[in-house]
């Protein structure tokens, strides 16, 4: 009997030694995989709040205005890269018709340039290049002679230029070069943009537009997180969502910057 009691304490104590592992586990794991999602969304907000602003920026140098119609945005901007990447002569005061309306706008040459870059992640590219090494003899400016290498680049210079006595050697080599790439991954502004990635399952509520009057009585564009206590969300009972509070950047100046 007393042997029996002993072997039941001793099971009940097994379960408790698991359950309180399991606990421990949770109470770790749990809050550190929720701070992560809270980062990882938190950061997506910011960038496409960045692009937004970036956007208005090249919106305002070729209309002299801001707007709060996020598709009036985005489509003046992609019609004026598109424009003058059919035309490079579409520079200068131009009339673009959008949609049965009429945008009067300055397009400066290479516009389109620093908005496809702005609109991309760079990516390093690692591309073999093949190269030829020349050993030539030229004659230096007090009669004598040196030896030099050149590749195949600068060659052509020396072909040309009286100081050249002789090619006396060739070598053809293979190297890596990391050549950076913006527009491999270009990206497009679409309507997808303006909607605040909140949490997974909290993505349909749109970021803020509006248009604020700065010291010097001027418009400043202005675009704000809608987040507000409502998002807070319940995870196991326990634990809780928290997105934090509400950024915004203010004429190119973000809340989060300090």
């Amino acid at each position: 009997m007393n042997k029996n009691n002993h072997n039941k304490k001793i099971g009940i104590l097994d379960w408790l030694i698991f359950f309180s592992i399991i606990l421990m586990f949770v109470m770790v794991y749990v809050p550190q995989s929720i701070w992560a999602e809270e980062d990882k969304y938190k950061k997506l907000r910011r960038e496409q709040m960045e692009i937004i602003s970036q956007a208005e920026e090249f919106y305002y140098e070729i209309t002299g205005k801001y707007t709060t119609d996020y598709k009036e945005l985005f489509m003046v901007v992609e019609s004026a890269v598109d424009s003058l990447i059919a035309d490079s002569l579409f520079v200068g005061k131009q009339s673009m018709n959008l949609n049965n309306k009429v945008y009067d706008v300055m397009l400066n040459p290479g516009y389109h340039i620093v908005v496809d870059t702005t609109f991309s992640k760079l990516e390093k590219l690692k591309i073999e290049v093949e190269d030829t090494l020349y050993s030539i003899t030229v004659r230096n400016s007090e009669g004598s002679i040196d030896s030099l290498v050149v590749n195949s680049r600068i060659i052509n210079k020396y072909k040309k230029d009286s100081t050249l006595v002789n090619v006396y050697d060739t070598v053809t080599q293979s190297r890596t070069e990391t050549q950076s790439n913006y527009m491999r991954r270009k990206f497009h502004l679409n309507e997808d943009l303006i909607y605040c990635p909140i949490s997974l399952s909290n993505q349909n509520k749109k970021f803020i537009l509006e248009l604020v009057k700065g010291n010097n009585g001027q418009n400043q564009f202005k675009i704000s997180s809608p987040i507000d206590k409502e998002d807070i969300e319940r995870r196991y009972l326990i634990f809780k969502y928290n997105p934090g509070k509400d950024e915004y950047i203010l004429n190119g100046q973000k809340s989060w910057a300090g």
